[in-house]
């Protein structure tokens, strides 16, 4: 039996394609799978691969049955898989075997072919996942060094409240202290040092307002150098959406200044 003559039942018992080519690349024999898979383009023996499977009129740049013919070894390789108009309808895994005659010589090719549509989308979404979890962990040490930049920031105003009652509010109530000619007088003046202590101690001191989560997605991006078009591609939003995010981070962190960028200040607030 011509090793590029095998009968089409015998290439029917297997559930995955498989196509037999020439040296040109012409296709001698497919099986039905091929058949179904390709039922949108009518087979006639001798069509070029190309042509038959990927719509093309030139071979494909990247062929593992050139590579297997070429290098005489088992090629492999992912294509797409097309439909009538050349859409991407799925992926496909080849394996190439080179086909050799009595003499050694190449005359041939055996494509074996695997459907792995659902495989890649697979991966898509494991690589999705991937992402969002580099997301997520950028989002956490954003709000962990916002976090801390906010607690440092209120350290900072309860010590300026304790030097200003210690050098200026306490001496003063010490002299008018003195000046009060009734012991009533005085015992109110000291419930009065008693609450401003309190107070400039940072009790009771109001907080800065928090960032709304989507807030804390925008900040983060903004951290990370990109531009309102990208952050709205990435959070699947309008980009009118961002900018309006933008106007609130500013005015919630204190950013006033107009001239000065909202990526520059939140890096200098790092």
């Amino acid at each position: 039996m011509d090793i590029l003559s095998i009968p089409g039942e015998m290439l029917d018992t297997l559930e995955e394609g498989v196509s037999i080519l020439d040296t040109s690349f012409r296709i001698l024999e497919m099986n039905t799978t091929m058949h179904r898979w390709y039922a949108h383009r009518k087979f006639r023996p001798g069509e070029k691969c190309y042509r038959m499977y990927h719509g093309s009129n030139t071979p494909c740049t990247f062929c593992p049955a050139r590579n297997a013919l070429r290098e005489r070894r088992v090629a492999t390789g992912i294509v797409p898989y097309h439909g009538p108009q050349r859409e991407i309808r799925g992926w496909q895994r080849l394996i190439v075997f080179p086909l050799c005659n009595g003499d050694g010589k190449i005359v041939g090719a055996i494509e074996y072919v695997e459907d792995i549509t659902k495989e890649k989308a697979l991966e898509a979404e494991v690589e999705k996942f991937r992402i969002t979890e580099r997301l997520l962990r950028g989002q956490v040490a954003l709000l962990g060094e916002l976090l801390e930049k906010e607690k440092e920031e209120n350290r900072r105003r309860e010590e300026e409240r304790r030097r200003l009652f210690a050098t200026g509010i306490r001496p003063l109530l010490s002299l008018l202290r003195e000046t009060l000619p009734f012991e009533v007088q005085r015992m109110l003046l000291d419930t009065l040092e008693k609450a401003l202590d309190n107070l400039c101690g940072g009790q009771d001191i109001p907080q800065a307002p928090s960032l709304t989560p989507r807030e804390w997605e925008v900040a983060r991006l903004l951290t990370q150098g990109l531009t309102s078009k990208e952050i709205a591609e990435v959070l699947s939003i309008s980009k009118k959406a961002v900018d309006f995010h933008r106007s609130n981070i500013r005015k919630k962190l204190g950013i006033q200044r107009t001239k000065e960028s909202l990526f520059a200040a939140l890096r200098r607030s790092e």
